[in-house]
């Protein structure tokens, strides 16, 4: 296993970054490797999601299973996969103030060969304050009392 953890303080508002994080089919707008993202089940607080990303120059497709503790957080579990053995995750969120929150990503991933640990540290490690940065890019976006506007 692979891990990583990032902390950050974000500038935005907790609802406006829990809207961008849970609006699943989304992503692909704005984190950098992601080709595409189905939804494919969604009960209460729990979506699956099938995520198609390009690394090493090859499309890797993945399942993962969310699960939601609203505006407080988020974990994922990898259901099914072609690449990685494991991939599991959360967000952590604490609000400082109304419009700052305490972002918490961790991620752990389990590779099926010896994968260097420059790949590695570069996937788990050095793109997630890049990756935590477009969330807030995008939560940044959100107009106040837009709650559940789609394009």
């Amino acid at each position: 296993m692979a891990g990583a953890k990032h902390t950050t303080i974000m500038d935005v508002s907790l609802d406006a970054l829990w809207e961008v994080i849970t609006d699943y089919a989304s992503y692909p707008e704005f984190v950098e490797g992601l080709e595409s993202l189905t939804i494919t089940k969604k009960d209460g607080k729990t979506t699956f999601a099938d995520y198609t990303v390009s690394m090493f120059g090859k499309k890797v497709h993945y399942t993962l299973k969310h699960t939601e503790n609203p505006k407080k957080g988020l974990k994922w579990t990898m259901t099914e996969g072609e690449f990685f053995k494991s991939n599991d995750g959360a967000w952590d969120l604490k609000p400082v103030g109304d419009k700052q929150v305490e972002a918490t990503y961790t991620v752990d991933v389990g590779f099926p060969l010896l994968v260097p640990k420059a790949i590695v540290n570069t996937l788990t490690g050095t793109q997630l304050p890049t990756m935590m940065k477009a969330f807030e890019d995008q939560a940044k976006k959100k107009k106040p009392g837009a709650k559940g506007k789609k394009k």
